[in-house]
């Protein structure tokens, strides 16, 4: 007979499910959903069982029997995705119900027939999560005054969207969330940087150089007592060996020239390593992450591993299997695996490389290109590990969801996957205008290269804006080091013209893009659609602005310049303003979604930082004030404070005090100066 799922259904743990920690997490958040699906009231609910069962490894069934929803599986794994599924199937709560503030309208109760069944199908991918880096967001941000539950709930996510992994931090500064992600029962990947989850050499010794072997025994006292600390949990071993830093090992220990000589040293290490964590927890998994100099050395053949360990090959940040552009040098070598042996990817929804990607905004890619390379990976025998570098999380859903699927399913279609997407987030039936907008935000971005992963996220126009401004500072001639990845001009000027050339079509794509989101944003809440057009206005709605004022900042920067290079300053000094009143428009837009659980959320921005963008603009006002209007300041005064009929007489410099910068332009803005 058909059952009743109420406010007042209780989940019966039995046998070992009863001391299991990790599924104890998953309970109580079934029992948040079934409070925040379901309405308080007297009506008795069936209860939902847990029951051991012969299934295979993470499998679930469910079925109605005997008055009670019951939820079989084999182990914790089974167990919490079973829950998940009868959140996600019976009670309506999406698998990223919190990053999209999903709200729900409660009902009585929900009834489910006597021949209700729901059973799992393996996933693709053996270990597949989450890497949350770069986390400056997540760390300055609470929900409920409670700084671990954003991570909590980020945990959470993974489980839900039928991951088993996490890196849960960037390197060391993750361990104040090892403990939580190991309670509940996340395998646990290790950063590349810190191989063995292991403290770092020189943070352990700070007055010993970190050489090998030298130091093999005070390196080896690090990596045992690492896996000492980890054993017991689930763990993904790394094996490798870097320097202080996300660096070479080389840079800090420069006797080390040859490639062979790299590649026999890092050979060495990763062998210990690996019989060392053998020796301890026989049979279990290890990876060596092919980044960086890794790959080159590996590809070059003089890079040795154990035949066991899985090798994780790379993306480019950008969503493309090549090596990644490392400052001017971008070789593009390609990281497809080579299907010998096991293989896995770290793979990026986000990205931080101080010159182009996409850090606060979603990524500019074409998803359908993005999913292409990732099938391409699976063709090529890439399924035993998926790390995914999902940033802080709330900017990325939408491609972590796009990939999550690809994990589960091995094989999705894009556009179906996205009007899915849409029509549960979103609550809309028609979902074109927002598959308009998002096409919009793709076609939108810069190309800065021919390939298809060459499109430039927000950090292009504030770190372009940022070295072209200091550029100017130290030489208003000679071009900029750091722009030699981007051009090969020789000089300041053709510099900013190209900059210039790339920023105008863009910014005027997203000016149009942005009164778009807003006119489709409004048309959701005259349908009555509030809850829809909160979200378009957080997510997509806000990575358009802020693409829109920074890559206006960027083109303003750009012809400020110029202007300055012909030393026309005044025109110089307010087109810097306008430029920072773009970055600080940006930056307010971000805090414009900072309501509810979200208050607070943006205030970290500091590795895009486009607040520092607008006070490098307000710095370079300063130097032009400076260069056209001093040494006495009240040329400038006179001219644009003074009326028309007194600016030629002078009979006193002044009968007040100097103005300051920000009063000197406001009285530009007032007269329309340009």
């Amino acid at each position: 007979m058909p059952i009743s799922i109420s406010s007042s259904t209780s989940i019966l743990q039995q046998g070992q499910q009863s001391k299991s920690i990790p599924v104890g997490f998953a309970v109580a958040s079934i029992r948040r959903d079934l409070a925040m699906a379901l309405l308080p009231g007297t009506t008795t609910g069936a209860s939902i069982r847990l029951i051991q069962a012969d299934l295979p490894p993470e499998g679930y069934r469910l079925y109605v029997s005997n008055g009670s929803l019951c939820i079989e599986a084999n182990d914790d794994f089974g167990f919490i995705y079973g829950l998940y599924a009868f959140s996600r199937n019976v009670l309506g709560i999406q698998d990223l119900w919190f990053w999209n503030d999903q709200h729900l309208k409660p009902v009585d109760s929900i009834a489910l027939s006597d021949d209700f069944t729901l059973e799992s199908t393996p996933s693709v991918v053996r270990y597949r999560g989450l890497f949350i880096n770069d986390e400056v967001l997540l760390e300055h941000w609470k929900v409920d005054n409670d700084s671990e539950l954003p991570w909590q709930l980020a945990f959470e996510t993974i489980y839900r969207l039928g991951g088993n992994m996490v890196i849960p931090g960037s390197g060391q500064r993750g361990e104040p969330h090892l403990d939580l992600a190991q309670q509940m029962g996340l395998y646990i990947n290790q950063h590349h940087v810190c191989p063995l989850g292991a403290r770092m050499f020189s943070s352990a010794y700070p007055d010993t150089p970190p050489r090998w072997p030298e130091e093999r025994e005070r390196f080896e006292h690090l990596w045992r007592q690492a896996i000492h600390d980890q054993t017991g949990y689930r763990t993904i071993w790394t094996l490798g060996f870097r320097g202080q830093g996300d660096t070479p090992f080389w840079q800090s220990d420069p006797r080390h020239t040859s490639d062979t000589d790299r590649g026999k040293v890092l050979s060495e290490v990763i062998d210990i390593q690996y019989r060392m964590v053998q020796k301890a927890v026989p049979g279990a998994p290890c990876v060596v992450y092919l980044y960086g100099e890794m790959m080159e050395l590996y590809r070059k053949g003089v890079l040795t591993l154990p035949p066991q360990v899985t090798k994780i090959w790379s993306d480019n940040g950008y969503g493309r299997m090549v090596s990644r552009r490392q400052w001017n040098s971008d070789p593009r070598i390609p990281s497809m695996p080579d299907s010998h042996g096991n293989n896995g990817i770290y793979f990026h929804t986000s990205f931080y490389d101080l010159q182009a990607a996409n850090h606060i905004t979603a990524s500019t890619n074409q998803p359908s290109a993005v999913i292409a390379e990732l099938e391409h990976v699976l063709q090529s025998g890439g399924d035993q590990v998926w790390i995914i570098n999902a940033s802080n999380i709330k900017p990325h859903v939408y491609m972590i969801a796009l990939i999550a699927a690809m994990w589960r399913r091995g094989s999705i279609n894009p556009k179906v996957e996205t009007q899915r997407y849409l029509t549960a987030y979103y609550h809309c039936r028609d979902t074109e205008s927002l598959e308009n907008l998002l096409n919009g935000y793709w076609r939108s971005a810069i190309c800065f290269g021919p390939c298809w992963d060459q499109h430039a996220g927000e950090q292009y126009y504030n770190y372009q804006s940022r070295i072209l401004i200091t550029g100017f500072l130290h030489d208003r001639h000679a071009p900029c080091p750091q722009l030699r990845w981007l051009t090969d001009a020789d000089n300041l000027g053709d510099q900013i013209d190209l900059i210039r050339s790339q920023v105008g079509p863009a910014a005027n794509a997203y000016q149009r893009l942005d009164l778009q989101a807003r006119q489709a944003a409004l048309t959701m809440e005259q349908s009555g659609n509030n809850d829809g057009a909160k979200l378009l206005k957080d997510s997509i709605g806000l990575a358009i602005s802020i693409h829109y004022h920074c890559s206006t900042a960027c083109l303003t920067v750009c012809e400020s310049l110029l202007a300055a290079i012909e030393t026309d300053y005044a025109r110089a000094f307010y087109l810097a303003g306008l430029a920072r009143d773009e970055f600080r428009s940006a930056d307010q837009a971000m805090h414009e979604c900072e309501h509810g659980t979200w208050q607070g959320f943006w205030s970290n921005d500091c590795l895009t930082d486009v607040s520092e963008s607008a006070q490098v603009c307000s710095q370079l006002m300063g130097y032009l004030r400076c260069m056209g209007d001093g040494p006495y300041f009240n040329g400038w005064k006179r001219e644009f404070t003074y009326p028309r009929k007194e600016r030629q007489v002078t009979v006193i410099t002044n009968m007040e005090k100097h103005e300051d910068d920000d009063r000197i332009f406001t009285a530009m803005k007032a007269l329309h100066f340009d």
